[in-house]
């Protein structure tokens, strides 16, 4: 998960600076959409600050209480980021829009100061969404990126790269209303460009909530990771079927595996056993280190004669 914390650290280390600079923007200006784009990066801080423990937290070892090991806190904290991506930026930005359009108060127009802190804050989250990518392209090698989105079990990469997006997005919006602001003199368009900054953010939360909260129940591996860890038990001379294959991530490089395999009859008890343990070498190598011996499970199956190896 290298390239995970890396895009981690490079987000939060421009949103904490963002956040600042945002916040004085919207002090001076009074505008709620920089107030707006001023909590989504106090809102984003957060957030890395939160994935980054989840990803420290998941690397614990395996303890008595969780015998798996600790691999689902980045499932935890990643939807926890979604939730306050929800409510602190999204939600907080819709009513702000509303109580500036019901009250639109004094606005002192600073446009240098305003595009000026908008301009850096353009920089900052393009560099940071770079960063992202490049871990992303090194994360999914030749697949395409809906089929990354799709075998991915490690949501924390995604969530840096839909925040920055959204943040790249939401500074447009904000610039867009400012400016139509300070052009017609309505407050009018800087609410809107907020509400509409609330709705993008609230958009990605809970595109980030529904696949986070599938992987915390529990998501099997993908298809052509169980295809793999079949071919390596079929490959097996002691085994002539599989009955059943079931997996579940209990972490972004930690699957729980459970096998039902048949055996050939003539297996003594010791060869039996030694097969088991060399069935799950063989799993592990299969999917490149994503598990460990103790979360394989191999149960031996009742002979089938009509299925044979090609089950």
């Amino acid at each position: 998960m290298a390239e995970s914390k890396t895009a981690v650290i490079a987000a939060l280390t421009g949103n904490a600076a963002l956040a600042v600079l945002k916040g004085v923007a919207a002090g001076v200006t009074g505008s709620v959409a920089m107030l707006a784009e001023s909590l989504h990066s106090v809102a984003d801080t957060g957030n890395q600050i939160l994935l980054f423990v989840g990803l420290r937290l998941a690397d614990r070892p395996p303890d008595r209480p969780h015998p798996f090991g600790h691999g689902k806190n980045v499932y935890f904290w990643a939807f926890v980021v979604s939730m306050l991506l929800f409510s602190v930026g999204g939600a907080f930005a819709i009513w702000e829009a509303v109580r500036k359009i019901l009250q639109p108060g004094v606005h002192t127009a600073s446009l240098r100061l305003t595009y000026s802190v908008l301009g850096a804050g353009f920089v900052f989250e393009l560099a940071s969404l770079v960063i992202a990518y490049r871990s992303l392209r090194h994360e999914k090698g030749e697949a395409t990126f809906l089929e990354y989105w799709r075998d991915t079990r490690d949501p924390t990469l995604l969530t840096v790269l839909l925040e920055d997006s959204a943040a790249l997005a939401s500074l447009v919006v904000a610039a867009v209303g400012i400016g139509l602001h300070h052009v017609t003199g309505n407050p009018v368009w800087d609410a809107l460009a907020s509400g509409v900054i609330g709705l993008v953010l609230i958009g990605v939360a809970i595109v980030l909530a529904f696949e986070t909260y599938s992987l915390l129940i529990g998501e099997a591996a993908p298809e052509d990771v169980e295809a793999k860890i079949r071919d390596a038990v079929l490959a097996d001379e002691a085994v002539t079927g599989i009955a059943g294959l079931y997996t579940m991530h209990v972490g972004p490089r930690a699957i729980l595996v459970v096998l039902e395999v048949r055996f050939r009859r003539d297996l003594t008890m010791p060869a039996l056993e030694a097969a088991v343990r060399r069935l799950q070498d063989r799993v592990r190598e299969a999917v490149a280190g994503a598990t460990q011996a103790r979360l394989v499970a191999i149960e031996p199956a009742p002979a089938d004669e009509s299925v044979g190896r090609a089950a």
